[in-house]
C-alpha cells in the first residue's frame, strides 16, 4: 500500500491500495460513520431555452459518510455506500446517497470519526520511503517499437507503433523508423532509466539514435538485451526470463515471480524451511517461525470472511513477517495455487509433523 499522507490533526489518511490485501485491510479499519473522499464524475443536465436538455459529465471530489461497506470478490473491489457530506463544487449533491467503488490503484482519503489510532497504525505500518525510480522499457525490432512504463500494477503502454505496410522498402522503412524513434524519445523524456530490448541489430540502431539525437536520454540507458516481439507478449517474455529482477521493488508482477522462485528454491534445497498450505502456514506463524507469507489473490478472495485468514494476517504483522499477495493470471500464482494457495518461507527449519497439527 502506498501511503500518500497522514494528518493526525485532521484525522485524515490518504492511501493508494496496491494489492488485494491492501483493499481487505482498508475494509477492516473503515468504520460506519467515517468519511471517505474520492474524485468521481457526475452527469449534469442543463435545459436550454428551447426545452432541449444537454448533459455533461464533470469531475468532482466527494466526501461520503459511510453507512455500509462490502467487498465484491467478483470485481475484486471495495464498495462503500453512504451520504454525501462534502462536494468540491456546488452541484446540490450534499445529503444525497452515493456509492464509491475502490479498486487496486485508486487513491482514497479516509477521515476517521471514531478510531483514528487504528487507521493511523495501519498507515504507519505500510508507509515506506515512497521514492520510486521512473523506469521505461523500449521493445524494438525492424518493424515496430513499444514503450512501457514500470508501475506497481504492471507495465503500462505509453507508445506502440508499427511501420506502415506501404513503407517496407529499405529507404522508406528507415525514414519511418526514424520518425517512430523520435516519437518514442518524446515519450521517454521524463524517465530516469531506460531499458532497451530486441534483436541486437535494432537495439544498437535505436541506442545509436539516442546517442546522436538525444544525448541526455542516451545517458539514461541502463540495460539492453534480447526480446522476440515488441507487444505485451514481449513484456511477458522478459518477466518469465527473469531479466527484470531489479524492478522487483517497483513492479508487482516482477516481485511475484521473484517471491515464488525463492519459495521453489527453498523447497528444493531446504524443505524444512518452508510451509505449504493454510494449516501449515498458520501453525508456523503461531510459532513465530515465518519470514515471508505468500498467498494467492484467488485464495484471499475465496476466504476473505474466514476469521482464520485474518488470524494469519494479524500474526504475520505481529511477528514482523511480510505478506505477499501473488496476483491472479500469472504463472507465479498458478504455481502457488498448486501448493494450496498459501505458503511461507521460514526463518529456521521446523519438523513438518508440528506444522500439520490441526487444533
Amino acid at each position: 500500500m502506498r501511503v500518500v499522507k497522514i494528518s493526525p490533526l485532521k484525522r485524515l489518511v490518504t492511501v493508494v491500495p496496491e494489492s488485494t490485501l491492501d483493499l481487505l485491510n482498508i475494509f477492516r479499519v473503515l468504520e460506519v460513520g467515517d468519511v471517505v473522499y474520492a474524485v468521481t464524475s457526475r452527469e449534469l443536465k442543463k435545459e436550454r431555452r428551447d426545452g432541449s436538455v444537454d448533459s455533461v459529465r464533470v469531475a468532482v471530489e466527494l466526501g461520503v459518510e459511510v453507512l455500509e461497506k462490502s467487498l465484491d470478490p467478483m470485481l475484486k473491489r471495495l464498495d462503500l455506500l453512504g451520504v454525501i457530506r462534502y462536494e468540491s463544487r456546488e452541484l446540490g449533491l450534499v445529503g444525497k446517497h452515493h456509492s464509491i467503488h475502490v479498486s487496486v490503484g485508486d487513491e482514497l482519503t479516509v477521515e476517521s470519526r471514531k478510531n483514528f489510532q487504528r487507521l493511523e497504525a495501519m498507515a504507519k505500518y505500510y508507509r515506506g520511503p515512497g521514492i520510486r525510480r521512473d523506469v521505461a522499457l523500449v521493445l524494438v525490432d525492424d518493424e515496430s517499437l513499444g514503450v512501457y512504463r514500470a508501475e506497481p500494477s504492471g507495465m503500462r503502454v505509453l507508445f506502440h507503433e508499427t511501420v506502415a505496410e506501404g513503407k517496407r522498402e529499405p529507404d522508406q522503412r528507415q525514414k519511418a523508423l526514424q520518425k517512430i524513434y523520435a516519437a518514442a524519445a518524446e515519450k521517454l523524456k521524463d524517465v530516469d532509466e531506460v531499458y532497451v530490448f530486441g534483436p541486437s541489430v535494432t537495439v544498437d540502431e535505436f541506442v545509436s539514435y539516442l546517442k546522436r539525437e538525444k544525448p541526455i536520454l542516451y545517458q539514461r540507458v541502463k540495460k539492453t538485451g534480447f526480446v522476440s516481439t515488441t507487444d505485451q507478449a514481449g513484456v511477458s517474455e522478459l518477466l518469465r526470463g527473469g531479466v527484470l529482477r531489479e524492478l522487483g521493488e517497483m513492479v508487482k508482477a516482477v516481485a511475484d515471480v521473484i517471491d515464488v522462485e525463492e519459495l521453489m528454491r527453498v523447497l528444493a534445497t531446504e524443505p524444512g524451511k518452508a510451509s505449504l498450505g493454510f494449516v501449515e502456514t498458520l501453525n508456523a506463524l503461531r510459532m513465530g517461525a515465518v519470514e515471508k507469507v505468500l498467498v494467492s489473490e484467488d485464495f484471499l478472495w475465496s476466504r476473505y470472511m474466514d476469521k482464520d485468514v485474518w488470524e494469519l494476517v494479524d500474526r504475520a504483522e505481529a511477528h514482523g513477517a511480510s505478506v505477499r499477495v501473488i496476483s491472479t493470471g500469472s504463472e507465479a500464482t498458478d504455481k502457488l495455487n498448486g501448493l494450496g494457495g498459501v505458503a511461507a518461507i521460514l526463518r529456521y527449519s521446523v519438523d513438518p509433523s508440528l506444522l500439520r497439527r490441526v487444533d
